[in-house]
């Protein structure tokens, strides 16, 4: 019982000291760091939202490129 108590206690600390996820935003205007968070998170090296957000600046970037090659051809 003590031993969950210490575990319990152990994990809100953890979770109360762990920064807050960049944005999707930030992970398009940092697309090299985007990248590394991408592959870390596929290794399971990196997990949470912030695996969740940097795909999504990562999606966000490959199609703003898409789109700015289409224009280019009009």
């Amino acid at each position: 019982m003590i031993g969950r108590a210490i575990a319990l206690v152990t994990l809100a600390a953890l979770a109360a000291c762990s920064p807050e996820p960049r944005s999707i935003a930030y992970f398009e205007a940092h697309r090299e760091e985007a990248a590394r968070i991408v592959a870390d998170c596929k290794a399971g090296a990196h997990r949470g939202r912030e695996c969740v957000n940097a795909q999504a600046g990562v999606a966000a970037t490959a199609r703003e490129l898409r789109m700015n090659a289409y224009q280019k051809n009009f």
